[in-house]
């Protein structure tokens, strides 16, 4: 007959469980759960892939979908565009940018949008994400002269999103 995993109303010290566990047909339970190696290397893998993943996140040149004119090369004689954010933006905004109409993508705090247009009249606008203030979309429209760079900064002026 196998022996009891526990004995009731008795106190088994650690070299009590040293001679027991020596002994045929003994089994000592001590209570406490197998660590299951599995979870930790799933967990481990998921961890590396997100960290490996976060760090491609691209800064945005052109939208999938953006027009030809908005996303020509700059070595076809286009023009660069440069949108920086400034530091009082804030850390949890996002600033949307669009070119002519076409999405080019957002930047988020300390990033910086770099982009090509072609030569001729261009519109940029842009608008922080999450909008909790239902601010309009600040617009800038100017004309674009090949092989030049056009820098613009997005800042807070008073209540306003301006770009300078």
């Amino acid at each position: 007959m196998p022996a009891p995993d526990v004995l009731p109303g008795v106190e088994i010290n650690y070299e009590t469980k040293v001679v027991l566990a020596e002994m045929p047909g003994i089994k000592i339970n001590s209570g406490m759960k197998k660590f299951n190696y599995y979870h930790c290397c799933v967990l481990l893998i998921a961890a590396l892939v997100c960290a490996s993943l976060s760090g491609c996140e691209t800064s945005s040149t052109a939208a999938p979908g953006a027009t030809a004119s908005a996303a020509a090369p700059a070595t076809q004689g286009g023009a660069k565009l440069v949108i920086r954010r400034a530091a009082n933006m804030g850390t949890g905004l996002f600033l949307d940018i669009d070119v002519d109409g076409a999405s080019m993508g957002s930047i988020g705090p300390g990033e910086t949008y770099r982009g090509s247009l072609s030569p001729g009249q261009h519109t940029v606008s842009v608008v922080l994400r999450p909008n909790q203030l239902n601010l309009p979309r600040t617009k800038k429209t100017f004309t674009v002269a090949k092989g030049q760079t056009y820098t613009l900064t997005a800042m807070w002026q008073g209540q306003t999103v301006v770009l300078l």
